[in-house]
């Protein structure tokens, strides 16, 4: 199976029936990113239809790492797990449909890597669940945080009180990523 090809498609249904997937460009970028980082376990939060868990799963996959994702639309759930059956990445992929703020706290596992893209509202309460759970220099990643910041005010607020820096940055035309390294102390 080509799974480009297959992406490519996903991306097109995703927008034909608008499903809210990350664009081309930041799935891109993001795959170059956990290239870089040398990204072992990441933690996915919300997948929608798994565009972006794919793209992820096709960098994880050549040194045989593991991701766990979760979803909380039952919709979203199923036609994912069609999707990552269909291009051969379910043996590293733990998918969850259950409510990601009542799981996080069960899992016992860290992360070197999280992609948070659930309720813009709940994007503090999802870091403030993972933060532990993220290894000391693992990289947060928080999606459209420029077109939806004013449904993440308490999280910038938060981030500020907290003196914790991110980088925000535009990747393509109808939005950008906050990038929170966490510290190694």
């Amino acid at each position: 199976m080509d799974r480009e090809l297959f992406l490519r498609e996903l991306k097109t249904y995703g927008e034909k029936n608008d499903i809210p997937n990350i664009s081309h460009e930041n799935a891109q970028y993001l795959r170059e990113m956990l290239q870089s980082n040398n990204t072992q376990h990441i933690l996915e939060i919300w997948s929608a239809n798994w565009y972006s868990t794919i793209n992820f799963a096709i960098e994880m996959e050549r040194t045989w790492w593991k991701i766990t994702s979760i979803e909380f639309s039952q919709n979203a759930y199923e036609e994912a797990t069609e999707n990552y059956e269909t291009a051969w990445v379910a043996h590293i992929i733990t998918h969850y449909f259950w409510d990601a703020r009542d799981i996080i706290p069960l899992l016992d596992e860290t992360y070197d890597f999280v992609f948070i893209d659930g309720l813009k509202k709940e994007s503090l309460n999802f870091l403030k669940l993972i933060w532990d759970k993220t290894y000391p220099g693992g990289t947060i990643v928080i999606d459209d945080v420029i077109k939806f910041r004013y449904k993440m005010e308490s999280l910038y607020e938060y981030l500020k009180q907290e003196s914790i820096t991110y980088e925000l940055i535009q990747i393509d035309d109808d939005d950008g990523i906050m990038i929170i390294k966490k510290p190694m102390n």
